[in-house]
C-alpha cells in the first residue's frame, strides 16, 4: 500500500545541472539494479548503466525506458566503456576483457554495443569508466569519445573515476573538456582518504 500511494502521488521534479549545452543531467541517477522501471515510475529520470555491468542489466535499462510511457527527452542515460589496459580494475569476473591494450576501433565497437543492447541511437552521457595505465592510452580512448559525441552517439561526454593527476595528464591532450568526473563515494567506505574538489572549466 505505500509503495502504491508513492506510485499515485506527483512526482516531484528532480534538480539538474547542466553539464554542457543544453544538456541537463539529473542530481540524482540510479544504476546497477533490475528496478529501473520502478525508478521512473517514481519520478526519477537519470538512469545509469555500463558496459561491464552486463547485457541483462543494459537490456533492463533499455526496456524500461522504452515501456515507460515516457518520452526519450525526458530520461537522462548514462552509460560508460572501459580504458584499456588498466590496473583500476582487477577482478576479471567485473572486466574480463580489460587486461591487454586496445584499439580505439575496439572501444568504439564497445559503445555501438551498449547502444544495441540499450536500443538506444544515442546516450545523454558517455564516461570513460576508468584511466588506462598510460596517458597516451587514455588520450587515444577519448579521442573515441569525442569522436563520437560529434556523431551523435553522445550528448556529453566524460570521465569516471579520475584522480586528480589523471584529469591533469589528460587535459591538455582534449578538444571537448570533460563533462563530469564520476566518483563513488560511500558515507562509510572511505578511509580518510581526501577527494580534491576542483572546477575544471
Amino acid at each position: 500500500p505505500l509503495l502504491a500511494s508513492m506510485m499515485l502521488a506527483p512526482a516531484k521534479p528532480v534538480p539538474s545541472v547542466e553539464i554542457a549545452p543544453s544538456v541537463l543531467m539529473p542530481m540524482l541517477s540510479f544504476g546497477i539494479t533490475m528496478q529501473h522501471s520502478l525508478f521512473l515510475a517514481l519520478g526519477g529520470r537519470g538512469l545509469d548503466t555500463a558496459f561491464d555491468y552486463g547485457d541483462k542489466y543494459q537490456a533492463e535499462l533499455g526496456r524500461a525506458v522504452a515501456t515507460s510511457g515516457l518520452p526519450r527527452s525526458a530520461v537522462f542515460v548514462t552509460t560508460k566503456v572501459p580504458c584499456c589496459a588498466s590496473s583500476f580494475v582487477k577482478d576479471d569476473v567485473y572486466s574480463n576483457h580489460c587486461h591487454a591494450r586496445r584499439s580505439p576501433e575496439e572501444t568504439a565497437a564497445d559503445v555501438a554495443h551498449d547502444l544495441s543492447v540499450l536500443g538506444m541511437p544515442f546516450v545523454d552521457l558517455l564516461l570513460m569508466h576508468w584511466p588506462c595505465d598510460s596517458t597516451a592510452d587514455t588520450v587515444a580512448t577519448w579521442r573515441v569519445l569525442e569522436r563520437l559525441a560529434l556523431d551523435g552517439r553522445a550528448r556529453a561526454i566524460g570521465v569516471s573515476n579520475f584522480n586528480a593527476s589523471a584529469i591533469e595528464s589528460l587535459l591538455p591532450h582534449v578538444k571537448v573538456r570533460p563533462a563530469v568526473n564520476q566518483c563513488g563515494f560511500s558515507v562509510a567506505g572511505h578511509s580518510g582518504i581526501r577527494y580534491r574538489n576542483q572546477t575544471w572549466g
